[in-house]
């Protein structure tokens, strides 16, 4: 059975994938909308769990603060996949930055599975 910090780790890089519009991972918008759909839906249970359940048992630890971010950032990079048309502006425009977050928390995460 796999860790569940190596789920999170996988579904954060998941949805930065599937919400980036760098030119070099174009490609993965060519996948069926269901099945990004599909993976977003996935990202957003992860981010979800984060926030409700690991992150409110452990607020004020590295860990618990690290998933209540982590998890708000899957949550609404969940949301650029899924309603992006109802995302207020300042949302959009914060996007790049978003990912970025995101990815870093992901490599955090994976780094941090890799060295145990």
């Amino acid at each position: 059975m796999l860790p569940m910090g190596t789920i999170m780790a996988v579904s954060m890089l998941l949805g930065v994938l599937i919400t980036t519009d760098l030119a070099v991972i174009k490609s993965i918008k060519k996948l069926p909308s269901l099945g990004l759909k599909g993976v977003a839906i996935i990202v957003m249970l992860s981010g979800l769990w984060n926030v409700f359940w690991y992150a409110s048992q452990h607020l004020g630890e590295f860990w618990g603060n690290a998933a209540l971010v982590s998890g708000l950032l899957m949550i609404l990079v969940s949301l650029y996949s899924l309603i992006p048309e109802k995302l207020p502006a300042m949302f959009i425009s914060i996007k790049p930055l978003i990912l970025l977050l995101l990815l870093g928390c992901s490599v955090l995460y994976g780094f941090t599975i890799y060295n145990l």
